[in-house]
Formats: C-alpha cells, sequence, structure tokens
C-alpha cells in the first residue's frame, strides 16, 4: 500500500517532467490547484463512488498544505536515488539540497496539481481514459514497459523499499491527517492507485506505433510503406502512368493542369514524349519521397517543395485526392495487405494534406 502510493506520485512526477525541455531552469513556483468537482452517487468512471468520495476528502484534506508535495517527492527520491536522473532539471543536486531548489519545488507542485486533475476525473470514465492516455504516452520516451509497471508494483519487488514507501506513506499522510487517514481510507487509496497503475500499462504503446507530432506518421507506417514500394518501385512508371489514363478519363478537365500534353488525346498519350517525361517525373518523385519518409526533416522538406512548386497552377485538392485514390487500387492489384494498405492510407493522406491543405 505504501509502496503503491509513493508510485503515484512518481508516475505523475515522470509523466509531468517530460514535457520540460532539457536545457532550460524553471524557477517559478505555483502552488495553483485546478478545484476539484463534486462527485455523483453512480458507479461511473474507474473506482466506485464511495471510494471516490473517501480519496477526494481526504485529498482536499491533504492538499491543503503546500508542503505536503515537496516532502513525497523529497523522500521519494531520497528512498529511491536511482529515479532523480529521470527528472532532466535536478539529476545531479545533491539531496540535501534539494528542498531549497526551484526546479524541484517546481516539479512538486506539478505533481500535487497532477494529482487534483486524476482525482477530479474520477467520476469519468471518458476524462480517467485521457489522463491514462497522456500519462502513459508521457512515459514511452524514457522506455517504459506494462512489465516494468509490474515489476515495480509487485508487493515481492523489494522489502526494504516497501518498507521505505511505508515510512514516507506513515509519515506524511499521518502528519497531515492524523486519526481520518483510517484503514477505509487506505483501501479506497490502494484501489485506486491499483487502477490507475492498470491503465497506464494497458496505454503504453510501442515506440513505432507513436505518431510523431509533426510528420503525423508512426514508425510502423513509415516501415510498411518503404517495404511494399521497394517491392513495386521497378514499375512505377507503368503505375503512374496507369493512375494518369484512369484520372484523365475519369475527369478529363484534369488533363488541362498539364499544358505539354493538354490536347493530346488519351489513347495517344502512351506514345507522346512530353507526357512520358512527366510520368517518369512524377514517378520519381514519388520515389524520392518514399524514399527519404524516415528523415523526419528530408520527407517535410520534400512535401513543401512539391507544395510551393505546384502553387503556381492552382491545382485544387481534388486531382491530389483522387491521385492517392487510385495509387490505393493499384497498390491493392498488385497484393499489398489490408494492414498495409492502412499505413499507405495514412501516409498518403499526410502528402495529400502536406501538398494541398484543406482550406
Amino acid at each position: 500500500m505504501a509502496f503503491k502510493l509513493a508510485l503515484l506520485f512518481a508516475i505523475i512526477a515522470f509523466a509531468s517532467a517530460c514535457s520540460y525541455a532539457p536545457g532550460t531552469t524553471t524557477t517559478t513556483v505555483t502552488t495553483t490547484v485546478t478545484t476539484v468537482s463534486a462527485d455523483d452517487e453512480s458507479d461511473a468512471g474507474i473506482l466506485s463512488s464511495h471510494d471516490r468520495s473517501v480519496i477526494r476528502k481526504t485529498w482536499d484534506q491533504a492538499r491543503r498544505d503546500g508542503d505536503v508535495a515537496p516532502q513525497i517527492l523529497f523522500r521519494f527520491i531520497k528512498a529511491h536515488p536511482e529515479y532523480q536522473k529521470m527528472f532532466s532539471k535536478f539529476p545531479s543536486v545533491p539531496q540535501n539540497e534539494l528542498m531549497g531548489n526551484g526546479n524541484f519545488l517546481a516539479q512538486a507542485y506539478t505533481i500535487l496539481a497532477g494529482l487534483n486533475v486524476v482525482i477530479q476525473s474520477l467520476s469519468s470514465t471518458e476524462l480517467m481514459a485521457n489522463q491514462l492516455n497522456a500519462l502513459g504516452g508521457a512515459h514511452q520516451p524514457r522506455g517504459a514497459t506494462p512489465i516494468m509497471f509490474e515489476d515495480i508494483i509487485s508487493l515481492q519487488y523489494c522489502l526494504k523499499c516497501l518498507q521505505q514507501f511505508g515510512a514516507v506513506l506513515e509519515e506524511v499522510l499521518a502528519e497531515e491527517l492524523g486519526s481520518s487517514f483510517n484503514a477505509e481510507a487506505k483501501q479506497a487509496w490502494k484501489n485506486g492507485i491499483a487502477a490507475l497503475v492498470a491503465g497506464i500499462s494497458k496505454t503504453l504503446k510501442n515506440s513505432e506505433d507513436l505518431v510523431d507530432p509533426q510528420t503525423k506518421l508512426s514508425g510502423h507506417q513509415i516501415r510498411d510503406v518503404q517495404r511494399t514500394w521497394e517491392n513495386i518501385r521497378g514499375n512505377r512508371n507503368a503505375i503512374v502512368s496507369a493512375i494518369f489514363i484512369k484520372l484523365f478519363k475519369e475527369t478529363p478537365r484534369v488533363q488541362k493542369y498539364f499544358a505539354k500534353f493538354a490536347s493530346v488525346p488519351v489513347a495517344s498519350l502512351s506514345g507522346d514524349a512530353e507526357y512520358n517525361k512527366q510520368v517518369a517525373l512524377v514517378a520519381d518523385r514519388l520515389d524520392t519521397i518514399i524514399s527519404a519518409m524516415d528523415d523526419k526533416l528530408q520527407l517535410l522538406g520534400n512535401i513543401n517543395y512539391m507544395r510551393y512548386t505546384h502553387a503556381a497552377r492552382s491545382i485544387p485538392r481534388g486531382p491530389w485526392e483522387d491521385f492517392g485514390r487510385l495509387l490505393m487500387d493499384s497498390l491493392g492489384a498488385n497484393g499489398v495487405s489490408s494492414d498495409d494498405m492502412d499505413s499507405w492510407k495514412g501516409a498518403l493522406n499526410v502528402f495529400v494534406n502536406g501538398i494541398s491543405p484543406k482550406n
């Protein structure tokens, strides 16, 4: 029980620490916290209404003392010094200087605010899921896995650590709450922490499944697209030509955007030199974009290049979407699996949105 309570504070601290940029210094300390809303009497959410009520009541009492969060974080780090290096703002600050360190105090009060948000969300499954997703996602860059969480929360993990965290619980909560932190309160917190840790473990994803916030693509999608493209890239000119022919037949006005063969009958395009130059140009550009997808800067640069070099021709979004649709049809005809097709769909959406953004 003691170990799990301290772990809850640690989890929120780690998630909060992830949002701080390395190399900067934060000295501003805030004690502002979100007001906890009144609970409903239903058993919706991750806990019973009774447990939620007990947790909120005891937390409302404990958080009134601004020294609670610094004491918990300090005692946690003192008991488990190996965790201090995970906080980029004070990884090497001597323990006897932590309570006077601005970055340490800022992190401690971030824990206070973070706990308040989590507790406020207990009555809503949807809100709690959002909090768990945020916490779970924040741990991923640190390499945390569900197995690691299971190891940490196991009561067999380390008798010495369990005793240390027991001391943290007794010292901090007993000092603040006294007789109010009774057996009923201990059980409610135990239930809440168990649900929180289990939820975080379930939301963790493999690093390759995490979507890059700039490219909007995951490593998994990129590898799927590059792997399947490698199998068909030798035939890319024929694939692009077939797409153009279908596109011009479906929407004849699209051909007018290509001045050098705008008036060539569709049936004669395959023998037109200018048309074949355009096909090769598009096929090679597509090959370049796909080949560099695992280099974020190169990918974004290639997409921006396509966007600005085509801006003067005022090609609307529709033809780009149609090209993507016909490319998907071609991929399916070439034996690309449904799972890989999903990755292609995501990649083509990124390409089209980058080249011709929605208004």
